[in-house]
């Protein structure tokens, strides 16, 4: 399934590159996300089998249309059209990690036993651009006290953990 949701987002990027719009893509597409998950009625309708497809549609087309990149609008047609609109959350991530991917931008996540300092969180970012000879850094921050200290970092699939927990379990 995983492979389906990456061609999707991956036909999805080719053609807002094509037309130079993958940066307003993102930021839309982030809103109809929010938006699917603010009105979980509306959500239930586009996805209900016994809604007719066409109907499905004109409630997009209504709602987005003149609203957010005409690609983008026909992607969610595509997806109602295939029945993969369940899968949209999926799709969305795939489709961010690639936009960034090929924005040469790292994204990551800092796992640490307690809030760190902006300072500190400079430090870890650029330490990984460096590392990843990458243009730029997007991270996000979670705090899980169960680590007692240190952090983990997690790019992608990799994780490197050097968190206390870590050290007095090996």
């Amino acid at each position: 399934m995983q492979l389906v949701n990456t061609r999707y987002a991956e036909a999805l990027i080719d053609v807002t590159e094509e037309k130079n719009s993958t940066d307003e893509v993102l930021k839309n597409f982030a809103a109809i996300l929010k938006l699917l998950e603010q009105n979980p009625e509306f959500y239930s309708f586009l996805l209900d089998p016994q809604v007719r497809i066409e109907n499905r549609k004109r409630a997009i087309m209504n709602i987005f249309s003149g609203r957010v990149q005409e690609e983008l609008v026909n992607f969610l047609m595509l997806l109602v059209d295939k029945g993969r609109l369940k899968n949209i959350g999926t799709i969305a991530d795939e489709y961010f990690r690639l936009a960034n991917e090929r924005k040469n931008i790292l994204i990551m996540t800092i796992i640490s036993a307690y809030p760190l300092e902006e300072m500190q969180i400079d430090r870890i970012k650029k330490k990984y651009k460096k590392l990843y000879n990458k243009i730029d850094v997007k991270a996000k921050l979670v705090v899980d006290k169960s680590l007692i200290g240190g952090v983990k970092i997690q790019i992608g699939d990799r994780v490197i953990d050097d968190s206390i927990k870590a050290r007095l379990i090996a």
